[in-house]
């Protein structure tokens, strides 16, 4: 079970690497919305095996639950929706809301979290 969880953390960390990456051209905007939506789907997991795992650390059930919390007070889905479909040629507005993503993942240690847990499982 935790070689399952590092794998999904380690798709996440790849996601987010390519994030980081994108250089706010229209293209990326597509590529935003591909990697928030595997981010998202790789979170639902691991809040929902949550309470079948019984021998997790300490921190991997912090994690989880912050994960828990991003889930319910995140989601970029509809922005990015409407920036594709009315400003994707603005390229301030693709900064803008990739440097949201990116704070968002950083918001309470989230993605140093995610990183040290996938080290540690």
């Amino acid at each position: 079970m935790h070689e399952y969880f590092r794998g999904i953390l380690n798709q996440i960390l790849d996601s987010y690497a390519v994030i980081e990456n994108l250089t706010d051209t229209p293209a990326d905007l597509e590529l935003l919305q591909i990697e928030m939506a595997k981010i998202m789907g790789f979170f639902t997991i691991i809040f929902r095996k949550r309470d079948k795992m019984n021998d997790i650390s300490n921190e991997f059930s912090n994690l989880q639950k912050i994960i828990g919390v991003y889930l319910k007070n995140y989601d970029f889905s509809r922005e990015i929706e409407l920036l594709l479909r009315t400003f994707s040629e603005d390229q301030n507005r693709v900064k803008n809301i990739r440097t949201a993503v990116l704070n968002s993942l950083k918001d309470k240690k989230l993605i140093d979290k995610i990183y040290t847990e996938s080290k540690e499982l």
